[in-house]
C-alpha cells in the first residue's frame, strides 16, 4: 500500500528572519525588533514532517504534507500577506512601520527600492506557492495559511495589549465562520472551521501560557479574532484564482484557513524590546505535536 502525506498544501508567510541584501545598510530596527515581529518558530511547530510525528500518522498517510512554502525575509521588511499595490501603506507589503509603531528606514525608501523589492522578494514567494496550489490541486483538501501571534496584540496594530486567545482560526467571516456581511465571502464553510475549533479547544484547552497574566484566562479558541485573514486566504480562495480550472474542469478549490498559535505557549509574552532568545524546542515540540493531530482530524472531518 502506498503511503500518502497529509492531503494540505502549507503556506508559512512571516516565519523568516532573513534581512535582503539592498537594504541591510538602509535599516533602522535592530535584530531585536526583526525578532519582536516575526511569526518566530512558525516553520518549526508547523513542520509535520517532523520525525517526532512518526508515531502519529494517520493510517495510510506518512508525515509531512503536499507543500509547505516559507519565506526566508522577515515580514517586517517584506510582508507577503499584504496586497502588492498597497505600497503607500505603513503596513503594507514593503513595510515602513513594525507592529509596535517603530520606523523601520532611517529615510524612507524611495519608490523605485520598493519595487524592486516587492519583484525580487514578494513576487517570488507568490510564484512558489501558485506552483504549489496548482500541481497539487486535485489531491490537496485543505490549505493552511500558518502563523503565530503574540500574547497580547502590538500598540500599532488593531485592540492593542488585547489578550488573545491561544488558537485563532480565520477564514474571512464573522465569530461563527459565517460570512460577515451579505453577499460576502467565506474561504471555508462555517460549519467546517467551527468543527476545526471545536477539535483545536479539545486538543489545546489544557496549555498554559509561560508567562500568564494574573487573574486573566485567555480564551483557547477564537473565530475570526483577532484576525479574519489577510491577502493569502483571500487571494487563493476568492473567485479569480485559477478560474480557468474551476469553470472548465469542475475542480472545486479546497477550503482554506489562517491558523494563529499564541506565542505565549512557546515563547513569553512578548513586547517591542524582548530579547531575542533561542527557540524552546520542548515548548514547540509539544505543539507542533497538537498541530499535526488537529490537522489530521480536520482533514479527516471533510
Amino acid at each position: 500500500m502506498s503511503l500518502h502525506p497529509l492531503p494540505i498544501v502549507q503556506s508559512c508567510p512571516h516565519a523568516g528572519l532573513g534581512v535582503p541584501a539592498e537594504i541591510r545598510d538602509k535599516i533602522a530596527i535592530t535584530s531585536v525588533d526583526l525578532y519582536n515581529d516575526s511569526d518566530l518558530w512558525a516553520d518549526l511547530h508547523y513542520d509535520f514532517a517532523h520525525a517526532d510525528l512518526a508515531p502519529l500518522t494517520p493510517p495510510g498517510c506518512t508525515r509531512g504534507t503536499l507543500a509547505m512554502v516559507k519565506m526566508p525575509i522577515a515580514r517586517a521588511l517584506i510582508d507577503v500577506n499584504r496586497h502588492p499595490d498597497d505600497l503607500s501603506n505603513p503596513d503594507g507589503p514593503v513595510k515602513l512601520l513594525t507592529s509596535y509603531g517603530r520606523a523601520i528606514y532611517k529615510e524612507p525608501p524611495p519608490y523605485s527600492l520598493q519595487v524592486e523589492l516587492l519583484n525580487r522578494y514578494w513576487h517570488a514567494y507568490h510564484l512558489e506557492l501558485r506552483s504549489a496550489l496548482q500541481n497539487h490541486l486535485g489531491e490537496m483538501k485543505l490549505f493552511l495559511d500558518c502563523h503565530s501571534m503574540a500574547q497580547h496584540g502590538p500598540s500599532s496594530y488593531n485592540y492593542p495589549n488585547a489578550v488573545r486567545p491561544l488558537i485563532s482560526l480565520s477564514n474571512l467571516g464573522d465569530a461563527h465562520g459565517e460570512p460577515a456581511e451579505e453577499g460576502g465571502v467565506v474561504s471555508c464553510p462555517g460549519w467546517f472551521i467551527r468543527r476545526a475549533a471545536q477539535i483545536a479547544d479539545d486538543l489545546f484547552h489544557d496549555l498554559q501560557l509561560l508567562e500568564p497574566t494574573p487573574g486573566v484566562t485567555p480564551p483557547t479558541v477564537a473565530i475570526n479574532w483577532p484576525f479574519r485573514g489577510g491577502y493569502i486566504v483571500e487571494q487563493y480562495t476568492r473567485p479569480g484564482y485559477l478560474a480557468t480550472d474551476r469553470s472548465n474542469s469542475g475542480i472545486e478549490l479546497p477550503p482554506a484557513m489562517l491558523v494563529e498559535v499564541n506565542r505565549g505557549l512557546f515563547v513569553g509574552d512578548q513586547n517591542a524590546d524582548t530579547p531575542i532568545s533561542p527557540p524552546n524546542h520542548a515548548r514547540i515540540a509539544l505543539i507542533r505535536e497538537r498541530l499535526y493531530l488537529w490537522a489530521a482530524r480536520v482533514v479527516g472531518s471533510l
